[in-house]
């Protein structure tokens, strides 16, 4: 029985065959793309459980492609790893608010490794459709409110940065701690889906 579908976007074939047959081997079915403009193509028409994305593509790069994803109302919910030579911090600064659930730099971590960040991506997106979540709106005028906005940055109140929609503040319960009713938190914006 399959993992999922995982589908990656690489235009160097060394780089494909390597991943594609760690994850094989360990029971996902693979999809390739050589390009950009292919990856977007079959990202829409096949819908994969997880998307590994290179940035420097031809005809279209990584950062063109992740933001379609993200922008797309049926595929932005699709993880994505970017994994590329390209390791500057501008480069993952830009990948992760473009909405990138991961980054890892070519010839920084094995196969092994990035099979290993797969596998926990997708145990957290299997976890989270089956855990109940709750959204709550953060009233500005608060002291607190003020407080929370400084502390993590958010430069345009409680709106998306991209949207200029106002987001909700979506609590997950943490069923790791025993005592007391604790969450883990996020922003989401309720227009493009993004979470900060």
């Amino acid at each position: 029985m399959s993992k999922g579908t995982i589908l990656i976007v690489e235009d160097q074939q060394g780089f494909r065959r390597i991943y594609h047959d760690v994850l094989v081997n360990d029971g996902y079915e693979v999809m390739e793309a050589q390009d950009g403009v292919e990856g977007w193509e079959m990202v829409k028409n096949h819908k994969p459980h997880l998307v590994l994305l290179d940035l420097g593509l031809p005809g279209m790069d990584g950062f063109e492609v992740l933001k379609h994803i993200r922008d797309h109302g049926e595929t932005k919910h699709i993880p994505v790893i970017i994994f590329s030579v390209l390791g500057e911090q501008k480069d993952v600064k830009k990948g992760l608010e473009l909405g990138a659930n991961d980054y890892t730099v070519k010839g920084f971590y094995t196969p092994r490794q990035i099979l290993s960040k797969i596998k926990n991506l997708m145990n957290q997106v299997e976890v989270k459709k089956n855990v109940n979540s709750y959204k709550l709106k953060i009233q500005e005028s608060k002291e607190d409110a003020a407080k929370l906005q400084s502390e993590i940055g958010l430069s345009s109140g409680y709106q998306c940065p991209h949207c200029q929609v106002d987001m909700s503040l979506e609590l997950f319960p943490d069923y790791v701690r025993n005592e007391g009713h604790w969450f883990t938190a996020h922003f989401v914006c309720g227009k493009c889906g993004r979470t900060f």
